[in-house]
């Protein structure tokens, strides 16, 4: 067998072995359990609610890590919270990055908001950059529209 045969194979048996188990991995984990959820056991969000938390979450973070989430209160109010999983103790031991990176994701769900016609009124929950709520968020809708394009 020459060696172009066997990283053939190799890489096959990885790439098979990879989808294997994507495929039978427990993918509970991409919802929280305190999320309101409808019957088919997703939640039910308006598209302006979706379309805002999309553009939100296209905020940089430190190392690419993205360590907020969302509790959906009520449609068009939700908190931001501080995800622990996501810190980086070895590079960001007191989470400077971690609270830089989530009020990114704020100044980004604002602009969103924004730019489809909503006012965002915010609450810092948060007394230390330890806390898992930080802000909380409620969206107002007014008639004007901001000048943000979201769609590029």
């Amino acid at each position: 067998m020459n060696r172009r045969k066997y990283l053939g194979i190799a890489g096959g048996l990885i790439s098979i072995g990879g989808i294997t188990y994507y495929l039978s991995s427990d993918k509970e984990n991409f919802t929280r359990a305190e999320a309101k959820q409808d019957d088919k056991g997703t939640i039910a969000m308006r598209p302006d609610e979706k379309e805002i938390l999309f553009v939100a979450s296209l905020a940089p973070s430190g190392h690419n890590t993205q360590p907020w989430f969302v509790k959906y209160i009520e449609p068009y109010h939700w908190i931001i919270g501080n995800d622990k999983s996501k810190w980086l103790p070895a590079v960001d031991p007191t989470q400077r990055e971690t609270i830089l990176s989530i009020g990114a994701f704020v100044q980004n769900l604002e602009y969103a908001a924004n730019s489809l016609g909503y006012a965002c009124q915010s609450d810092v929950l948060a007394t230390t950059n330890q806390d898992e709520d930080m802000i909380d968020v409620v969206l107002i809708k007014f008639n004007s529209i901001g000048t943000y394009d979201t769609k590029k």
